[in-house]
C-alpha cells in the first residue's frame, strides 16, 4: 500500500512538473520568435541608418521604425495624425507566423506531445506570452507621432501567436496528416480541391502581377528615383516592395474575378474600368491599370479561374464516385476556395495612412463570393464531364 501512494505522488508531481515545464518552455520560445523577429529587422534598419551618411534620425528612431515594421506585420494599427496605418506587409507577416511556428514545433518534439490535449496546451504556453510581449514592443514602438495601441497590439499578438503557435504545435506532434485523414471525405475532399484552386489562382495572379511590373518597369523605377534617399533607400524601398507582393497579387485576384479593388477612397479599379485617380508614388502602382482591362489580360485572368477550377474538378474525380457526389463536393471546393480567397482579403487589406488611403485593397466578402461562384461552376462542369467519361 505504501509503494502504491508513493508511485501515485511521483506521478502527480511529475504531471505538476510536466506541466509547469510546458509554460516556463513556452515563455522562451515566444520570447524567442519575438527576439528573433524583432532583431532581424532592427539589423536591416540600423545598418539603412548607419549607411545612409545624409540622414537627419537618430540610431533611436531607426530603432523604433523596425519596431514599428514589426507591429505593422502583425496588423496592429499605428496611430498617426489623420488617421491610421494598418496594411500589413503579407511576407513580413509570414516570416513572424512562421518564427512562433517554429519555436512552438521544436517545444513540441522535445516535450514529446503527440494527443491533442498537449497541442492545446502548448499552443497556449507560446501564444499567450508572445500577445503579451507584443504589448511591450508596442510600448517601445511609441513616439510623438506614431502611436501604437497597447490594447490592439495585445489582441493581434494573440490571434498571430495562438494561430502560429497551434499550426507549429500540430506539426511539431504530426497530427496534421493524422487529422487530416480523420476527416470526413466530403470535408475533407473539398477542403484539399480548394485549396489547391485558390493556390493555381495565386500562382497566376502573382505572375500577371510581375509581367505587369516588368512591362512598366521605367515608370516603377521613376517613382523609386522620386523618392529619393540614395542607394540604401532604394534597398529599403525594393524589400519593402517585395514584402507587399503577396497583397498585391491578393488585389490581381479581386481584379480577374470581378469585383476588382481599392486604391483610396473613391478609386476603383475593375476589368471595365479604372478610376484611380492621384497614386502615391511606389513602385507597386506602376501595375495599376488606368482604364479598361487589354482583351489579352480578359484572356489570362479566364484561363487562371479555369485552370482553378479545373485543378479543383480533377482532385475531386480522382476517386471513382457518381456523378452527384463528384459535383457536389466540386461545389463545396468552390465554397472552401472563396472562404480562402476572402481571408487573403481581409488580411491583406487596411488602411495605409491619412486621407485617400483610409481605404486599400479589395472586399472580402465581394470577392469570396465571386470566385466562389466562378470556380464553382468550372469545378462542377469539369468534374461532371469527368465523370460521365468514366460512364457514371
Amino acid at each position: 500500500m505504501t509503494e502504491l501512494l508513493t508511485r501515485a505522488r511521483t506521478s502527480s508531481y511529475d504531471d505538476a512538473a510536466d506541466s509547469s515545464s510546458v509554460w516556463w518552455r513556452g515563455a522562451l520560445a515566444a520570447l524567442w520568435a519575438v527576439a528573433v523577429g524583432v532583431a532581424s529587422l532592427v539589423v536591416i534598419a540600423l545598418v539603412a541608418w548607419a549607411a545612409d551618411s545624409r540622414t537627419g534620425a537618430s540610431a533611436a528612431q531607426a530603432v523604433r521604425a523596425a519596431l514599428q515594421i514589426w507591429l505593422v506585420g502583425q496588423r496592429v494599427p499605428l496611430r498617426v495624425e489623420g488617421g491610421s496605418i494598418a496594411l500589413a506587409p503579407l511576407l513580413v507577416t509570414l516570416g513572424l507566423a512562421f518564427l512562433v511556428a517554429r519555436s512552438t514545433a521544436v517545444l513540441t518534439r522535445g516535450q514529446q506531445i503527440d494527443d491533442v490535449r498537449g497541442v492545446g496546451r502548448v499552443s497556449l504556453a507560446v501564444g499567450v506570452p508572445y500577445g503579451v510581449l507584443t504589448t511591450f514592443v508596442a510600448a517601445g514602438a511609441s513616439t510623438s507621432s506614431v502611436h501604437p495601441s497597447p490594447a490592439a497590439a495585445l489582441a493581434c499578438g494573440l490571434v498571430l501567436g495562438l494561430v502560429a503557435a497551434g499550426w507549429g504545435a500540430a506539426r511539431g506532434a504530426e497530427l496534421v496528416r493524422v487529422s487530416a485523414d480523420l476527416l470526413p471525405e466530403r470535408v475533407r475532399v473539398p477542403l484539399v480541391a480548394g485549396g489547391a484552386a485558390f493556390a493555381v489562382m495565386l500562382s497566376g495572379a502573382t505572375l500577371l502581377l510581375l509581367t505587369t511590373l516588368v512591362l512598366h518597369l521605367g515608370e516603377a523605377t521613376r517613382s523609386a528615383d522620386m523618392l529619393g534617399g540614395g542607394v540604401v533607400a532604394a534597398v529599403a524601398l525594393a524589400a519593402l516592395t517585395i514584402a507587399l507582393i503577396p497583397n498585391a497579387a491578393v488585389c490581381a485576384i479581386g481584379y480577374l474575378a470581378g469585383p476588382g479593388f481599392a486604391v483610396g477612397a473613391g478609386a476603383t479599379v475593375t476589368l471595365t474600368g479604372a478610376r484611380p485617380g492621384a497614386l502615391p508614388t511606389f513602385p507597386l502602382m506602376a501595375a495599376v491599370p488606368n482604364g479598361p482591362a487589354p482583351l489579352l489580360v480578359e484572356l489570362v485572368g479566364i484561363c487562371i479561374l479555369v485552370g482553378a477550377g479545373v485543378t479543383a474538378a480533377l482532385l475531386v474525380a480522382r476517386e471513382d464516385r457518381a456523378l452527384v457526389p463528384s459535383m457536389g463536393l466540386a461545389a463545396g471546393a468552390g465554397a472552401t476556395a472563396g472562404l480562402i480567397t476572402a481571408v487573403a482579403a481581409a488580411l491583406a487589406a487596411g488602411p495605409a495612412g491619412p486621407g485617400r488611403m483610409t481605404v486599400l485593397g479589395v472586399s472580402p466578402w465581394q470577392t469570396g463570393l465571386a470566385v466562389a461562384g466562378e470556380v464553382a461552376v468550372v469545378a462542377c462542369g469539369a468534374a461532371g464531364a469527368l465523370t460521365w467519361r468514366r460512364g457514371r
